[in-house]
């Protein structure tokens, strides 16, 4: 049934009229007969009595009024399922066929991470239970054991996203970028938890060391979890070895920092018929023996530009950026001068100078006015660490001399003696001097010939090198990596694997937005996706319908980036209703 229009004319004027209509076909024709003639009605009303017929007649069609509905529940839908779909893409669904946990311990990692015990709660407030509805059945100590498999099947996971990395054709494995990080720990349990040098700045906290291996489109597929005082040098011979058992690599350029340059290290990469790119750390390059003739003397701010013409150095880039090459040694070393940074560091260096000289006087002011005697062992720690914080400890000297202070006594008249200090500095311009001489300049270090990369593209591969740290950030804020509350090891190292297939999922959805167009971080697009939830909407106190929060064209764009437009289309949206309906869990 429905409600026809109609039209009359009486005297020049029309007027609606409306008819309740049913449709029947008779010798295979569609004809309408009248039910019940209504006569006129405002557009209004009209609409009113449609709706009553459509309710009538279509059973999802709900007459209510606006007090009568209410939004009961909502679930995560949109962005979950997003990740869902770039995880499906990328085969780990094959690989993790029975590990129900670990697809929601990513996804969690990637949209809100909860600690382990809670995921389980997080997981009710999801649409993931339509893709594993299995995970009904586990409880919060499942988690733990999938965490233990997990770490079995390290070596099996890392060789698996190698070969998905392979095949994808858009994916660049010419080279490798390579670097190590510490995480802190809060418990004191784990045997791998040590204390080493903290690049978390918490040398109080005891850490693990990990290492990360990551293609130049920022995919990682190779990490280990080491001790925490683990030396970044003492990694690379036992990463070759790993490498060209695993993956049976037979041409491979690792880039990597310049703390682990050593002349083993670059000759176990050699020995592989490998090529290699890194850096040399200052005191390293300031002990070859064709460091002073590169570079004699240390320019200033106004004849760096004569100094890098004598020293015959070229530019590389905007007028800010030159190099020059070292020929007829055995290794090929580029040595830059950044014109941006070292004007940077020569400033940065005076303003800290500044600031420890005032540090001295007014140190010096307080001893002067000491109430108390003083020890000298602990002012020199004093001295120490703010010479080391101001980094002018290799050329500002400082000489603590004893000193008397005469001050009144308790009793009128009386005086008494306090033992006090007076710091007397010194600058040693020849250390200065050394020290300005590594402002703005660097030296790269590789065995690629020249007729194969220019020095231009060598510095961009070292350059490119940071997408490693990029990584390492990302984990480590974003995607909560620390601090750890796991004590066992293997389940450390699981925690670490949860985090890079989190990452892993993290880069290739922004890799997917650049690509399209679309200048929005990972984070900013979950967070705009999270806006589409799924929604159940009550009314007559008992009866419930789940919808979608309407999609936004913004949403769209990043669904069509994708390639994952059809997850909102009405059949797939049903689909994940009905299985949340058949698990009783909506």
């Amino acid at each position: 049934m429905f409600l026809k229009k109609s039209y009359k004319t009486i005297n020049g004027k029309t007027y609606n009229y409306y008819s309740v209509v049913e449709s029947y076909r008779e010798e295979g024709k569609i004809r309408h007969r009248i039910l019940y003639p209504v006569g006129h009605l405002d557009d209004a009303a009209a609409e009113r009595l449609k709706l009553v017929l459509r309710a009538h007649s279509q059973p999802d069609t709900v007459v209510a009024t606006l007090e009568d509905i209410e939004v009961t529940k909502h679930l995560l839908f949109l962005d979950v399922a997003v990740l869902i779909y770039l995880w499906q893409q990328w085969n780990f669904d094959r690989f993790f066929p029975k590990e129900h946990w670990v697809a929601s311990l990513i996804i969690n990692r990637c949209i809100d991470p909860v600690a382990k015990f809670g995921i389980q709660e997080w997981l009710s407030q999801t649409v993931l239970r339509a893709y594993f509805p299995l995970a009904l059945e586990y409880n919060k100590f499942d988690v733990y054991r999938e965490l233990d498999h997990l770490f079995y099947r390290e070596a099996d996971l890392h060789s698996f996203l190698y070969e998905r990395l392979r095949h994808s054709q858009k994916i660049n494995l010419s080279a490798f970028f390579y670097d190590i990080t510490s995480s802190f720990f809060t418990g004191k349990r784990c045997r791998l938890a040590l204390f080493g040098y903290s690049r978390d700045h918490r040398a109080d906290c005891i850490q693990i060391v990990i290492a990360l291996l990551i293609t130049p489109d920022g995919y990682p597929f190779y990490w280990q979890v080491m001790e925490g005082n683990t030396q970044d040098v003492t990694t690379i011979e036992q990463l070759v070895k790993d490498l060209k058992h695993r993956f049976k690599l037979e041409n491979c350029t690792l880039v990597f920092d310049r703390g682990m340059v050593s002349v083993d290290n670059l000759t176990s990469i050699e020995s592989q018929e490998w090529e290699y790119i890194s850096a040399m750390d200052r005191d390293e390059f300031g002990s070859t023996s064709f460091f002073g003739s590169v570079w004699p003397t240390s320019p200033n701010e106004n004849d760096w530009e004569q100094v890098l013409a004598m020293q015959e150095f070229v530019v590389i880039e905007d007028d800010l950026f030159y190099y020059r090459e070292i020929e007829g040694l055995a290794k090929r070393y580029v040595i830059t001068f950044d014109v941006a940074r070292f004007l940077d560091e020569r400033r940065m260096q005076k303003n800290r100078l500044k600031n420890a000289l005032q540090w001295l006087n007014s140190k010096n002011e307080m001893l002067a006015k000491a109430k108390k005697s003083r020890k000298q062992g602990r002012l020199d720690q004093e001295v120490r660490a703010v010479l080391k914080r101001y980094r002018a400890n290799r050329f500002l000297q400082v000489k603590i001399e004893p000193r008397i202070l005469i001050i009144p006594g308790k009793k009128e008249g009386s005086t008494r003696e306090v033992s006090s200090f007076q710091l007397c500095h010194s600058i040693d311009e020849q250390a200065l001097e050394q020290e300005q001489r590594f402002h703005g300049i660097t030296c790269f270090i590789t065995n690629i010939s020249a007729e194969k990369t220019s020095a231009f593209e060598i510095v961009r591969w070292y350059r490119d090198k940071n997408k490693v740290e990029e990584a390492f950030h990302e984990i480590k804020s974003h995607l909560d990596l620390r601090p750890i509350y796991l004590t066992r090891d293997k389940r450390v190292c699981a925690h670490v694997s949860i985090c890079m297939l989190a990452y892993f999922l993290y880069n290739d959805m922004e890799k997917r937005l650049r690509e399209s167009g679309i200048q929005l971080s990972t984070e900013e697009a979950l967070k705009i996706l999270a806006k589409c939830q799924l929604n159940r909407l009550t009314y007559e106190k008992h009866k419930s319908h789940w919808s979608i929060t309407k999609v936004t064209s913004e949403q769209e764009e990043i669904l069509k980036a994708l390639g994952c437009e059809s997850i909102v289309r009405k059949e797939q949206v049903k689909k994940i209703i009905e299985e949340l309906e058949a698990l009783n869990v909506v």
